[in-house]
Protein backbone atom coordinates (compact mmCIF):
# COMPACT_ATOMS: atom_id res chain seq x y z
CA UNK A 1 0.00 0.00 0.00
CA UNK A 2 1.26 3.46 -1.06
CA UNK A 3 2.28 5.61 1.90
CA UNK A 4 -0.22 8.78 3.05
CA UNK A 5 0.79 11.73 1.94
CA UNK A 6 0.25 14.14 4.75
CA UNK A 7 0.29 18.59 4.85
CA UNK A 8 1.55 19.68 8.52
CA UNK A 9 1.10 23.41 8.68
CA UNK A 10 3.19 24.71 10.68
CA UNK A 11 6.70 23.47 12.27
CA UNK A 12 7.32 24.82 15.53
CA UNK A 13 8.61 22.88 18.31
CA UNK A 14 4.87 20.20 18.27
CA UNK A 15 5.07 19.71 14.82
CA UNK A 16 8.67 18.61 15.09
CA UNK A 17 7.34 16.23 17.87
CA UNK A 18 4.91 14.88 15.12
CA UNK A 19 7.23 14.29 12.42
CA UNK A 20 9.31 12.16 14.84
CA UNK A 21 6.13 10.38 15.57
CA UNK A 22 5.03 9.75 11.87
CA UNK A 23 8.44 9.00 11.38
CA UNK A 24 8.69 5.95 13.98
CA UNK A 25 5.58 4.49 12.08
CA UNK A 26 5.88 1.35 10.22
CA UNK A 27 3.21 2.87 8.12
CA UNK A 28 4.84 5.76 8.23
CA UNK A 29 3.44 8.57 5.46
CA UNK A 30 5.06 11.37 3.47
CA UNK A 31 5.49 14.68 5.20
CA UNK A 32 4.86 17.95 3.65
CA UNK A 33 5.27 21.09 5.65
CA UNK A 34 4.42 24.84 4.98
CA UNK A 35 5.46 27.16 7.69
CA UNK A 36 6.58 30.58 6.98
CA UNK A 37 9.68 30.67 9.57
CA UNK A 38 13.14 29.66 7.37
CA UNK A 39 14.57 28.23 10.52
CA UNK A 40 11.37 25.92 11.20
CA UNK A 41 11.55 24.31 7.77
CA UNK A 42 14.99 24.16 7.95
CA UNK A 43 14.78 21.45 11.22
CA UNK A 44 11.35 19.81 9.50
CA UNK A 45 13.74 18.93 6.53
CA UNK A 46 16.49 18.06 8.18
CA UNK A 47 13.76 14.90 9.87
CA UNK A 48 13.05 14.01 6.36
CA UNK A 49 9.90 16.34 5.58
CA UNK A 50 9.56 17.83 1.91
CA UNK A 51 8.77 21.83 2.48
CA UNK A 52 6.93 23.71 0.23
CA UNK A 53 7.41 27.13 -0.84
CA UNK A 54 3.60 27.50 -1.05
CA UNK A 55 1.38 29.58 0.41
CA UNK A 56 -1.41 28.11 2.88
CA UNK A 57 -4.57 29.81 0.48
CA UNK A 58 -2.76 28.74 -2.78
CA UNK A 59 -2.52 24.53 -1.21
CA UNK A 60 -4.06 22.25 -3.37
CA UNK A 61 -6.18 20.22 -0.54
CA UNK A 62 -7.23 17.49 -2.43
CA UNK A 63 -3.36 16.41 -3.33
CA UNK A 64 -3.15 15.24 0.28
CA UNK A 65 -4.95 12.48 2.41
CA UNK A 66 -4.80 14.83 5.50
CA UNK A 67 -4.02 17.80 7.08
CA UNK A 68 -2.18 17.97 10.24
CA UNK A 69 -2.52 21.64 12.15
CA UNK A 70 0.39 22.57 14.57
CA UNK A 71 -0.07 26.16 13.73
CA UNK A 72 -0.70 28.81 16.57
CA UNK A 73 -4.41 28.45 18.06
CA UNK A 74 -5.73 31.52 16.39
CA UNK A 75 -5.36 29.48 12.96
CA UNK A 76 -7.01 26.21 13.90
CA UNK A 77 -10.44 26.94 13.03
CA UNK A 78 -10.04 28.56 9.84
CA UNK A 79 -7.42 26.04 8.77
CA UNK A 80 -9.51 22.71 9.57
CA UNK A 81 -12.86 24.78 8.49
CA UNK A 82 -11.33 24.75 4.99
CA UNK A 83 -10.25 21.21 5.43
CA UNK A 84 -13.23 19.84 5.91
CA UNK A 85 -15.12 22.10 3.43
CA UNK A 86 -13.18 19.87 1.15
CA UNK A 87 -13.73 17.36 2.57
CA UNK A 88 -10.24 16.29 3.76
CA UNK A 89 -9.31 14.62 7.15
CA UNK A 90 -7.98 16.98 9.69
CA UNK A 91 -6.02 16.47 12.94
CA UNK A 92 -5.33 19.69 14.87
CA UNK A 93 -3.21 20.82 17.60
CA UNK A 94 -4.84 21.61 20.80
CA UNK A 95 -6.53 24.19 21.75
CA UNK A 96 -9.25 24.30 19.44
CA UNK A 97 -9.12 27.77 19.74
CA UNK A 98 -8.12 30.77 21.92
CA UNK A 99 -11.86 32.44 21.60
CA UNK A 100 -15.00 31.05 20.89
CA UNK A 101 -15.07 33.13 17.55
CA UNK A 102 -16.33 29.83 14.77
CA UNK A 103 -16.45 27.42 17.31
CA UNK A 104 -19.96 26.69 16.87
CA UNK A 105 -19.67 26.48 12.94
CA UNK A 106 -16.82 23.85 13.16
CA UNK A 107 -18.67 21.88 15.58
CA UNK A 108 -21.55 21.56 12.50
CA UNK A 109 -18.98 21.41 9.49
CA UNK A 110 -17.30 18.26 11.87
CA UNK A 111 -20.67 16.84 12.30
CA UNK A 112 -21.59 16.98 8.39
CA UNK A 113 -18.70 16.56 6.95
CA UNK A 114 -17.80 12.92 5.84
CA UNK A 115 -14.21 13.15 6.38
CA UNK A 116 -12.67 12.21 10.20
CA UNK A 117 -11.45 15.19 12.34
CA UNK A 118 -10.08 15.34 15.77
CA UNK A 119 -8.32 17.71 17.90
CA UNK A 120 -4.69 16.01 19.31
CA UNK A 121 -5.14 16.05 23.29
CA UNK A 122 -2.92 13.02 23.18
CA UNK A 123 -3.52 11.93 26.25
CA UNK A 124 -6.48 9.91 25.55
CA UNK A 125 -4.01 7.74 23.49
CA UNK A 126 -1.65 6.83 26.39
CA UNK A 127 -2.13 2.96 27.02
CA UNK A 128 -1.81 3.78 30.96
CA UNK A 129 -5.03 6.04 30.73
CA UNK A 130 -6.98 3.58 28.69
CA UNK A 131 -6.40 0.56 30.74
CA UNK A 132 -6.92 2.54 34.11
CA UNK A 133 -10.20 3.82 32.52
CA UNK A 134 -11.45 0.22 31.05
CA UNK A 135 -10.30 -0.56 34.63
CA UNK A 136 -12.43 2.11 36.18
CA UNK A 137 -15.36 2.07 33.68
CA UNK A 138 -15.42 -2.07 34.39
CA UNK A 139 -16.04 -1.31 38.26
CA UNK A 140 -12.95 -2.21 39.49
CA UNK A 141 -13.10 0.21 42.10
CA UNK A 142 -16.84 0.50 42.44
CA UNK A 143 -18.45 3.67 41.52
CA UNK A 144 -15.94 6.89 41.18
CA UNK A 145 -17.20 9.83 42.64
CA UNK A 146 -14.15 12.35 42.13
CA UNK A 147 -11.00 13.35 40.76
CA UNK A 148 -8.04 15.34 41.40
CA UNK A 149 -5.20 16.50 39.59
CA UNK A 150 -2.12 17.97 41.23
CA UNK A 151 1.38 18.83 40.43
CA UNK A 152 3.86 20.93 37.83
CA UNK A 153 7.04 21.46 35.85
CA UNK A 154 9.70 23.51 35.44
CA UNK A 155 8.61 24.74 32.19
CA UNK A 156 11.55 27.00 31.66
CA UNK A 157 13.41 23.94 31.39
CA UNK A 158 11.83 22.06 28.27
CA UNK A 159 10.91 25.32 26.64
CA UNK A 160 13.38 28.26 27.54
CA UNK A 161 12.60 30.18 24.42
CA UNK A 162 9.03 30.55 25.95
CA UNK A 163 9.38 34.48 26.09
CA UNK A 164 9.22 34.37 22.73
CA UNK A 165 6.59 31.86 21.53
CA UNK A 166 2.78 31.93 21.17
CA UNK A 167 3.00 30.79 24.99
CA UNK A 168 3.32 34.43 25.85
CA UNK A 169 0.42 35.32 24.90
CA UNK A 170 -3.23 34.63 25.69
CA UNK A 171 -4.09 35.96 22.05
CA UNK A 172 -2.12 33.09 20.53
CA UNK A 173 -3.42 30.36 22.88
CA UNK A 174 -0.60 30.38 25.82
CA UNK A 175 -0.66 30.50 29.17
CA UNK A 176 -1.08 28.11 31.54
CA UNK A 177 -4.71 27.09 31.22
CA UNK A 178 -5.01 27.12 27.86
CA UNK A 179 -1.73 25.50 27.07
CA UNK A 180 -1.50 23.02 29.98
CA UNK A 181 -4.07 22.52 31.93
CA UNK A 182 -6.67 21.97 29.20
CA UNK A 183 -4.39 18.81 28.78
CA UNK A 184 -5.92 17.97 32.25
CA UNK A 185 -9.60 19.07 31.73
CA UNK A 186 -9.80 16.83 28.66
CA UNK A 187 -8.66 13.94 30.23
CA UNK A 188 -11.03 14.35 32.94
CA UNK A 189 -13.69 14.54 30.22
CA UNK A 190 -12.23 11.67 28.80
CA UNK A 191 -12.94 9.56 32.33
CA UNK A 192 -15.98 10.81 33.69
CA UNK A 193 -17.81 12.42 30.33
CA UNK A 194 -18.29 16.32 30.20
CA UNK A 195 -17.79 18.75 32.42
CA UNK A 196 -21.17 21.20 32.61
CA UNK A 197 -19.00 23.90 34.17
CA UNK A 198 -15.67 24.94 35.89
CA UNK A 199 -14.56 28.13 38.10
CA UNK A 200 -11.50 28.50 39.30
CA UNK A 201 -8.19 31.11 39.86
CA UNK A 202 -5.26 31.75 37.09
CA UNK A 203 -1.94 33.51 38.68
CA UNK A 204 1.24 34.41 37.50
CA UNK A 205 3.65 33.44 39.91
CA UNK A 206 7.00 32.97 39.03
CA UNK A 207 7.91 32.58 35.05
CA UNK A 208 9.99 35.70 34.28
CA UNK A 209 9.47 37.49 31.54
CA UNK A 210 5.75 36.59 30.99
CA UNK A 211 2.47 38.07 32.16
CA UNK A 212 0.36 34.75 31.58
CA UNK A 213 -0.93 32.24 33.93
CA UNK A 214 1.86 29.96 35.07
CA UNK A 215 -0.63 28.67 37.87
CA UNK A 216 -3.94 27.63 37.91
CA UNK A 217 -6.89 26.36 40.32
CA UNK A 218 -9.78 25.01 38.87
CA UNK A 219 -13.02 23.21 40.13
CA UNK A 220 -15.22 21.11 37.88
CA UNK A 221 -18.73 20.40 38.25
CA UNK A 222 -19.33 17.63 35.82
CA UNK A 223 -22.70 16.84 34.12
CA UNK A 224 -23.37 13.49 35.68
CA UNK A 225 -23.06 14.92 39.33
CA UNK A 226 -19.38 14.44 39.95
CA UNK A 227 -16.44 16.81 41.14
CA UNK A 228 -13.34 17.51 40.06
CA UNK A 229 -10.01 19.63 41.31
CA UNK A 230 -7.09 20.62 39.68
CA UNK A 231 -3.47 22.94 40.66
CA UNK A 232 -1.26 22.98 38.26
CA UNK A 233 1.90 25.41 38.06
CA UNK A 234 4.79 25.42 35.64
CA UNK A 235 7.23 26.59 38.00
CA UNK A 236 8.38 24.07 40.77
CA UNK A 237 11.81 21.93 39.58
CA UNK A 238 10.19 18.54 40.08
CA UNK A 239 8.49 17.33 36.79
CA UNK A 240 5.59 15.39 38.58
CA UNK A 241 2.03 15.50 38.49
CA UNK A 242 -0.97 12.85 40.12
CA UNK A 243 -3.94 12.06 38.64
CA UNK A 244 -6.23 10.18 41.44
CA UNK A 245 -9.74 9.13 40.92
CA UNK A 246 -11.89 8.11 44.28
CA UNK A 247 -14.83 6.02 45.50
CA UNK A 248 -16.19 4.61 48.38
CA UNK A 249 -14.27 1.14 47.61
CA UNK A 250 -10.88 2.64 46.34
CA UNK A 251 -8.72 4.77 45.09
CA UNK A 252 -7.22 4.54 41.70
CA UNK A 253 -3.68 7.08 41.57
CA UNK A 254 -1.42 7.44 38.20
CA UNK A 255 2.00 9.72 38.51
CA UNK A 256 3.29 11.35 35.49
CA UNK A 257 5.85 11.21 33.32
CA UNK A 258 6.60 7.95 34.74
CA UNK A 259 2.89 6.59 34.38
CA UNK A 260 3.01 4.54 36.66
CA UNK A 261 -0.43 3.33 38.13
CA UNK A 262 -1.33 1.99 41.54
CA UNK A 263 -4.80 1.43 43.52
CA UNK A 264 -5.48 1.66 47.39
CA UNK A 265 -8.54 -0.85 47.56
CA UNK A 266 -10.95 -0.39 50.88
CA UNK A 267 -9.78 -2.70 53.02
CA UNK A 268 -6.00 -2.68 51.99
CA UNK A 269 -3.35 -1.31 54.14
CA UNK A 270 -1.31 0.59 51.22
CA UNK A 271 -0.86 0.90 47.55
CA UNK A 272 -0.72 -1.80 44.89
CA UNK A 273 0.37 -1.56 40.98
CA UNK A 274 -2.38 -2.17 38.73
CA UNK A 275 -1.60 -4.59 35.82
CA UNK A 276 -2.19 -2.20 32.31
CA UNK A 277 -0.18 -2.07 29.32
CA UNK A 278 3.13 0.86 29.75
CA UNK A 279 4.54 3.10 28.00
CA UNK A 280 5.79 6.81 27.94
CA UNK A 281 4.24 9.76 26.42
CA UNK A 282 6.03 8.88 23.33
CA UNK A 283 3.88 5.71 22.99
CA UNK A 284 1.01 8.17 23.46
CA UNK A 285 2.14 10.09 20.72
CA UNK A 286 2.68 7.18 18.38
CA UNK A 287 -0.59 6.42 18.87
CA UNK A 288 -2.63 9.12 18.40
CA UNK A 289 -0.24 9.24 14.40
CA UNK A 290 -1.49 5.52 13.70
CA UNK A 291 -5.17 6.63 14.37
CA UNK A 292 -5.21 9.76 12.44
CA UNK A 293 -4.03 6.98 9.41
CA UNK A 294 -6.50 4.68 10.45
CA UNK A 295 -9.12 7.04 10.72
CA UNK A 296 -8.82 8.39 7.41
CA UNK A 297 -9.28 4.88 5.64
CA UNK A 298 -12.15 4.94 7.90
CA UNK A 299 -10.89 2.52 10.60
CA UNK A 300 -10.91 4.36 13.79
CA UNK A 301 -12.00 7.57 15.11
CA UNK A 302 -10.07 10.27 16.49
CA UNK A 303 -10.74 10.34 20.54
CA UNK A 304 -11.37 14.10 21.18
CA UNK A 305 -14.03 15.25 19.00
CA UNK A 306 -13.88 19.04 18.11
CA UNK A 307 -17.39 19.29 20.21
CA UNK A 308 -15.00 17.78 23.35
CA UNK A 309 -12.47 20.73 22.56
CA UNK A 310 -15.31 22.70 22.14
CA UNK A 311 -16.77 21.95 25.45
CA UNK A 312 -13.12 22.37 26.99
CA UNK A 313 -12.29 25.48 25.55
CA UNK A 314 -15.67 27.05 26.45
CA UNK A 315 -14.93 25.54 30.57
CA UNK A 316 -11.20 27.69 30.13
CA UNK A 317 -12.71 30.93 28.35
CA UNK A 318 -15.29 31.01 31.77
CA UNK A 319 -12.51 30.86 33.72
CA UNK A 320 -10.42 33.20 31.83
CA UNK A 321 -13.56 35.98 31.40
CA UNK A 322 -13.70 35.41 35.41
CA UNK A 323 -10.22 36.63 36.02
CA UNK A 324 -10.66 39.67 33.80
Amino acid sequence: MAAKRILMVGAGGIGLKHIRFFNALDNAPNLSVIDPNPESCAKAAELGAEILQTAWDSINLPDFDGVLITAPAPFHIPYASRCLTEGIPVLSEKPLSHTWDGVEGIIELAQQAKAPSGVAYVRRYHPVHQGAREFLQNGGLGEILDMRVFGGQPYYQYRPDYRKIYYASHAMGGGCLLDCASHMIDLAQYYLGPAASMTGMIRHLALEGVEVEDTVSLSLNFANGKLGTMHINQFQPANETFVEFSGVDGVLRIMEPSFTCRVWRKGADDWADLPVEQGDITDAFKRQAATFLQAIDGKAEMRTSFADAANTLRLCLDVLRGDE
